[in-house]
């Protein structure tokens, strides 16, 4: 078996977007995911399965439109590979507040041209540092009022897009060890 993290987008974000964490795990344990537990309201989950990542997410996202109506857009994460984007935190001497660091989970590595606003201009004091199909960024003002962050939102990127706090990945980490 494997063990998973699983990061949605866009849900619990409104009362449209409404996605009760008790269905989730009942959607996965449908599916045959085991040990399945749930974190915060954002469509966090972590769970171990026999199935392949590709059945595993065709199943996941088919269990999700239905149940929402519409497509809900999944990020897997295996413990080797967070346990990997902690260890790479490049920002672990200057990010005092883990609040204020944040990882974005691709589900294609960027192009140079996608990340070509990023890096058309000097976000200081503000960081970002891209790793394979990750972005860490560090606000130390807070994400509220960033520049940086609206950039990062307003990027054309392929694929599956979804960002989640340094406690959250820290958490879901821990979850899955």
């Amino acid at each position: 078996m494997t063990r998973y993290a699983l990061l949605l987008r866009g849900v619990n974000v409104g009362t449209k977007n409404s996605l009760p964490m008790a269905e989730l795990r009942a959607m996965l344990a449908q599916l045959g995911c085991v040990d399945v537990k749930t974190y915060v309201q954002s469509g966090n989950a972590v769970f171990a399965t026999k199935l392949g990542v590709a059945a595993l997410t065709k199943g996941i996202e088919d269990a999700l439109e239905q149940y929402m109506g519409r497509p809900i857009a999944t990020t897997l994460r295996t413990l080797k590979q967070l346990q990997a984007i902690v260890d790479g935190n490049p920002f672990a001497d200057v990010a005092t507040n883990p609040s204020f660091l944040c990882v974005t989970f691709l589900s294609d590595a960027p192009t140079k041209a996608e990340l070509a606003p990023l890096h058309a201009q000097d976000w200081g004091p503000e960081l970002f540092q891209v790793a394979g199909k990750e972005i860490y960024s560090w606000y130390p003002n807070g994400q509220g009022k960033s520049a940086l962050a609206g950039a990062l939102g307003k990027l054309a990127l392929r694929g599956t897009v979804t960002t989640r706090n340094w406690n959250t990945v820290l958490k879901l980490l821990a979850l899955l060890g």
